[in-house]
């Protein structure tokens, strides 16, 4: 019985220490408010870029980045957000600026695309607009 719980506590610890989660990290144009949408397995789109152990996403202008790669990871969300000016200089984006949405996915031909979605603002941030977003 005491082997048991051994190795039934090893499995429990070993998964508090995973390192399962999203590592991505967002470049987002320097004077973008609002919703921003990652499309995942979309034929013909780059695939992510690496920096470190961190997927990179440069957002486009209008809140968007398509990619080829497969699928968003999941579990806890360890995210970088930053500002990007047209120098390509980075500016720590606040978390409390920072409302981490949805996921979901759509068939079309069959293709499956999976999406991921963020808010971010500069005029609205706090705990209110981190938990709930711009949403009423």
């Amino acid at each position: 019985m005491k082997k048991l719980a051994l190795i039934a506590m090893t499995f429990l610890l070993a998964g508090c220490f995973s390192n399962k989660g999203t590592y991505d990290l967002f470049l987002i144009p320097e004077h973008y408010e609002g919703v921003i949408r990652v499309t995942y397995n979309v034929p013909g789109a780059p695939l992510l870029a690496q920096e470190g152990e961190y997927d990179v996403i440069p957002v486009d202008e209008q809140g968007r980045y398509d990619t080829s790669t497969p699928m968003f990871d999941a579990g806890t969300v360890i995210n970088q957000y930053y500002w990007v000016d047209r120098e390509g200089n980075r500016t720590a984006v606040d978390p409390l600026c920072v409302n981490v949405g949805g996921t979901g996915g759509t068939e079309i031909d069959g293709v499956r695309t999976h999406f991921t979605e963020i808010e971010v603002t500069r005029t609205q941030c706090g705990e209110a607009f981190q938990f709930h977003g711009s949403a009423p």
